[in-house]
């Protein structure tokens, strides 16, 4: 979506990830095992998905004005966002906090016209029948999903 609007996006995952995400439109890829994102420049905006670094970290990331948002983590990194992170990040003219959704079908109708008329895609890595919960789960978790995986209900 970023890349629609005309944003530079960098992608940062494990190294098996980075041609997939290159695939999907990343201009610049990092493999987090081998360089932190953090040290290496300044982001308007940060979308993280895993909150596994100090917020004091994600705040040097950022540009003056940036924004970080946290999608996902521990409840410990995400209280530590909406905490501490919250105001170091005020103090230096930055602003951290969790990306929150709003529930119900309006909130996604922008998107679901984009991906009915075929202008966004939703990459699916594997479909798993419903008794495949667990190994859904494993796969994700062991980080090797490239895109969504999905559980079916029948």
């Amino acid at each position: 979506m970023a890349k629609r609007l005309g944003a530079h996006v960098t992608g940062v995952d494990n190294g098996r990830k980075l041609d997939f995400m290159r695939s999907l439109g990343a201009d610049d890829v990092l493999d987090h095992r081998r360089e932190d994102f953090t040290r290496r420049g300044r982001y308007d905006l940060v979308l993280d998905l895993v909150a596994h670094r100090s917020v004091f970290a994600y705040r040097r990331a950022l540009a003056r004005g940036g924004r970080y948002r946290c999608a996902g983590g521990t409840a410990r990194a995400l209280l530590r966002v909406v905490t501490v992170g919250s105001v170091a990040a005020r103090v230096t003219g930055r602003r951290m906090g969790v990306l929150v959704v709003r529930q119900g079908p309006a909130s996604f109708t922008r998107l679901a016209d984009l991906c009915v008329a075929g202008e966004v895609t939703i990459p699916v890595d594997r479909t798993y029948a419903l008794d495949g919960v667990a190994e859904a789960l494993a796969h994700v978790g062991e980080g090797r999903a490239l895109g969504k995986v999905v559980v079916e209900i029948r």
